[in-house]
């Protein structure tokens, strides 16, 4: 797939004063030129930069929210249906709603607006090329799927970690927390048809694959490899920035290591659609597996998938994964 710069400067044609064609760039005052050619925010220092960027993502959710209330508002039977505690097919198409456009305004708007405030070629800034190695694809997915074990090993590892009796309230937040995003995931994920299953598969696969890899790695980890001086300490922040901001701690372990998978194969491959495709299967793989389970086609849920109770299984998953690892980097080093 070949990706086209979106930028190009506007050229429009005027008569000049011998009748020659030149630039209407020439008859306006240089500096509006300047202006039109220098992104806002390229020189800005590294810490104002990141300050934008967040009001961005602030101002990116607030309007998808704004969006997706209008939506409702004008469609028949939606404008009364609470989404506080959703039931229901109608309460369904509503948070549908809701969530798609908090997706698009929270990750799509604000780093493609990013972009083109700090950079002249916006899709090369957020690492929109193609990848110089597609054979990098094959540990990258491979990956995803031989790692499971070990990652479900670190989850139950993660669950058991219990806080301090003075911390105790936090821990029945975060426990709260974590109840409320598994119901509504469940919601959205318990559907019965085809239909369903592709909506669920555009809204809880593709959508979050593409633009929290657009945020997290096309945005903040070059930010933070930046200032950190150091592109593992960068790659590693971003990691647990990204776990921590699902707000499911009690996947914070396992999901600070798939964002190291992601983060490392993006800083060698050099192409964003990597991580996509990465992220891609992982939430592709989990949502085909909760619908077969729900509707009874196969034995194992979800959570279960990928699972083993044995010492040997999570080894070799851990070896393997580094394998697959050591391999994309291999791949990425033969076109340096």
């Amino acid at each position: 797939m070949k990706i086209y710069n979106s930028y190009c400067p506007l050229r429009l044609l005027a008569p000049s004063d011998d009748g020659k064609n030149t630039t209407f760039a020439h008859s306006l005052p240089q500096s509006l030129v300047m202006m039109r050619l220098q992104p806002l925010f390229k020189d800005a220092p590294a810490g104002f930069q990141l300050f934008l960027f967040l009001g961005l993502l602030v101002f990116g959710l607030l309007a998808g929210m704004i969006t997706g209330m209008l939506f409702l508002h004008f469609s028949d039977g939606l404008s009364t249906i609470s989404l506080v505690d959703p039931e229901g097919p109608e309460a369904l198409r509503a948070a549908r709603i809701m969530q798609i456009c908090s997706q698009i305004g929270l990750f799509f708007f604000p780093p493609f607006a990013y972009a083109f405030l700090l950079s002249l070629k916006p899709s090369a800034f957020l690492g929109i090329n193609k990848i110089a190695r597609p054979a990098i694809l094959l540990p990258a997915i491979l990956l995803m799927f031989i790692s499971l074990p070990a990652v479900h090993f670190l989850s139950e590892i993660n669950k058991s970690v219990h806080l301090p009796d003075w911390l105790s309230s936090l821990e029945v937040w975060m426990q709260d927390k974590e109840a409320q995003a598994e119901k509504l995931t469940n919601f959205f994920l318990s559907v019965d048809t085809i239909g369903g299953l592709m909506i669920n598969l555009i809204m809880i696969a593709l959508l979050p694959a593409m633009g929290e890899e657009l945020v997290f790695r096309s945005v903040l980890q070059p930010k933070f490899i930046g200032i950190l001086k150091n592109p593992h300490i960068g790659i590693i922040a971003t990691a647990l920035v990204f776990s921590i901001i699902h707000m499911q701690f009690y996947g914070l372990l396992p999901r600070f290591i798939l964002g190291l998978f992601l983060g490392y194969f993006y800083y060698w491959s050099g192409s964003i659609l990597v991580p996509v495709v990465m992220h891609l299967a992982n939430n592709g793989a989990a949502v085909i597996a909760f619908y077969l389970h729900h509707n009874q086609v196969s034995a194992v849920a979800m959570d279960e998938f990928g699972e083993s109770a044995s010492f040997i299984t999570i080894l070799l998953s851990v070896v393997f994964s580094l394998f697959l690892v050591l391999f994309g980097r291999r791949i990425s080093n033969s076109v340096k």
